[in-house]
């Protein structure tokens, strides 16, 4: 069995490439923040949620970076995946690009059927469920050694290694002084049972879909041929592609940067957590935290 490695082994010439697609999929992820701050923009709303109240765009950036930065240093050291065998790349590069065409498709559609389309939830369930599928029964290729990979990290780091970074980035965002008090007047016209059958299929259709289309399925596949940065920021910036159907009231231009940031820095977040420890569980529980925790003081209040 070939030891867990890098891409150290590829061609300069593919890894000056991989470099260059990461820098540029980090600048447009970076320079969004810039950017609103510099057109003067001081809080952005981060929710499709009509009901829910802005942000400062420190409480979406610092959390998101604190996260990362503990998911880097605990612990210092931990495997990579290894690379596809030169035998398996084609049949998984056929699969990327099938799974990378279903991910347009789905951003398209969504933005087509517009915010609060009672066909959207059909529509991703269909594509990032059906679809993926389709593309791995029709298109079959050796998986990439994310199992192995998984074993490779020790036991203690698969549970515990997350936990910094996700009780970090939890408190930072949502219980530290960097975040005012939540406006929730919106949602409290609403039934607790209400909130939380929505929250439940929230739940399920994004924080688990979601999770399950985008990470283990997409960005691993993308690891094993492209190294773990080229494959996050690829992965995160489909990811915030499919959200621009919230691009809500104002300029275009700063809408667009509101998700690049926002979406874009989250799916850096949840992209480096499954590229480090491998634990489904961390990232279900941060995208379900983004999607639900604000809310659950209406559930137990």
């Amino acid at each position: 069995m070939r030891p867990l490695a890098t891409l150290g082994a590829m061609p300069s010439r593919a890894v000056a490439l991989d470099r260059l697609l990461t820098g540029f999929g980090l600048a447009m992820i970076g320079g969004a923040a810039l950017w609103l701050l510099a057109t003067g923009r001081t809080e952005v709303t981060t929710s499709a949620d009509v009901e829910a109240s802005p942000v400062t765009i420190p409480t979406v950036v610092v959390p998101l970076v604190a996260g990362m930065l503990l998911a880097r240093l605990v612990p210092p050291q931990l495997p990579a995946l290894r690379p596809a065998d030169a035998d398996a790349r084609s049949a998984l590069t056929r699969q990327v690009v099938g799974l990378g065409t279903v991910a347009v498709a789905f951003a398209v559609l969504a933005l087509l059927l517009g915010p609060g389309s009672v066909w959207y939830g059909p529509v991703k369930v269909a594509l990032l469920l059906g679809g993926a599928w389709w593309v791995l029964r029709n298109w079959p290729a050796p998986p990439p050694d994310g199992r192995e990979h998984r074993r490779a990290v020790p036991g203690r780091w698969y549970w515990l290694g997350p936990l910094p970074a996700v009780v970090g980035w939890a408190w930072l965002a949502y219980y530290s002084p960097l975040t005012g008090p939540s406006d929730l007047s919106g949602y409290r016209a609403y039934e607790p049972m209400v909130l939380l059958g929505a929250m439940l299929l929230t739940f399920l259709t994004a924080s688990v879909l979601e999770e399950v289309f985008y990470r283990v399925l997409l960005q691993t596949r993308l690891e094993a041929l492209l190294g773990r940065w080229p494959a996050i920021t690829a992965t995160a910036l489909l990811y915030a592609a499919m959200h621009t159907h919230r691009i809500g009231t104002g300029p275009l231009a700063d809408m667009v940067a509101v998700v690049l940031m926002f979406n874009g820095g989250l799916g850096l977040f949840l992209g480096y957590l499954w590229s480090r420890y491998r634990n489904g569980w961390a990232i279900v529980a941060v995208h379900g935290a983004v999607n639900s925790l604000t809310l659950l003081p209406l559930l137990v209040g």
